[in-house]
């Protein structure tokens, strides 16, 4: 069996000498021998960077540097499947494949230490699918509860405040049907990306709904909040409602609380405006120049 696994690293130019960091073109090589159809494209894919053929590793005369590039590759490929169940079932079939030639031990060590690379990047992927929102890349809702109560937990031991803002992007609805969803997506984007250049690096962006976004921001008061949002606005950020809430605001440390006077201010928030559109309008209205020529009309039928 180890025969025909070093005939395979021999034959796709995957030496396995002492001095090199080809331990991990000899990995992809056992491991394409020992996986199925589906994960060959994806292995070679990853390993390879897409060439047909690995490039020929360059001498490097430190162990160190051979394991590191052993890990490197581990953890792309996990990365690229995504799937710790998958990572583990072929990389125990690799360990069958080298257990039983006379290098065996010190190849499994390697597949034992690809395993945890590769399943650790597995799982990173998973989290980060788990938690994050796919078409702006920020964190959504599921990633919204987990850290706000850690920032929440942490701003009360160091008795701190901590804003949370409720944001609406507005008229996304009428883009959505009139321009497509592929502008309304272009909005949310462009939202996104104007928040990130206005917040730190502590602040966390969070997707709830379609175009319903949270931002926590600890160790900030209301007042705080309103200036970010100014520099926001100031930023050509798309049109948007927004609502503040804050832990000292409220009285004590609750999520659930904050997130709903949050909403509820973004609500009164818009309410207000639209309240006073409608009253600059009405006012509008009433100073509009009385057309003579229909006033004289409506005399005239009058006094007919």
């Amino acid at each position: 069996m180890f025969a025909a696994w070093r005939q395979r690293c021999d034959a796709t130019g995957c030496a396995t000498g002492p001095d090199d960091t080809s331990e991990r073109f000899a990995l992809l090589a056992a491991l394409e021998q020992a996986a199925s159809p589906d994960a060959l494209a994806r292995v070679r894919g990853t390993f390879w960077r897409g060439s047909g053929r690995p490039s020929r590793p360059r001498p490097a005369g430190k162990v160190g540097a051979r394991r590191r590039a052993l890990d490197d590759a581990a953890r792309e490929w996990g990365a690229c499947v995504g799937s710790p169940a998958i990572v583990v079932e072929q990389t125990l079939l690799l360990r069958h494949l080298v257990s039983g030639s006379t290098e065996g031990e010190r190849l499994a060590r390697l597949v034992d230490r690809s395993m945890l690379a590769a399943t650790s990047a597995a799982t990173d992927e998973l989290q980060r699918a788990a938690f994050s929102d796919p078409l702006t890349g920020c964190a959504n809702r599921r990633g919204l509860e987990r850290d706000l109560d850690r920032e929440l937990a942490r701003c009360a031991r160091a008795e701190l405040d901590l804003s949370v803002l409720a944001i609406d992007v507005d008229g996304l609805k009428a883009i959505n049907d009139t321009q497509g969803h592929a502008a309304g997506d272009r909005v949310l984007l462009q939202l996104v990306e104007t928040l990130r250049r206005a917040l730190r690096g502590l602040d966390g962006v969070y997707r709830v709904g379609g175009d319903e976004f949270i931002i926590v921001l600890p160790d900030t008061s209301p007042d705080d909040a309103s200036v970010v949002m100014t520099r926001v606005e100031l930023l050509d950020a798309p049109p948007f409602s927004w609502g503040v809430a804050s832990v000292h605001g409220i009285g004590y440390f609750d999520a659930h609380v904050l997130l709903t006077t949050a909403d509820e201010q973004l609500y009164d928030r818009r309410r207000a405006s639209r309240g006073l559109l409608l009253s600059s309008s009405t006012a509008r209205r009433r100073r509009k120049p009385v057309d003579t020529q229909e006033l004289g009309t409506d005399q005239a039928g009058a006094t007919g």
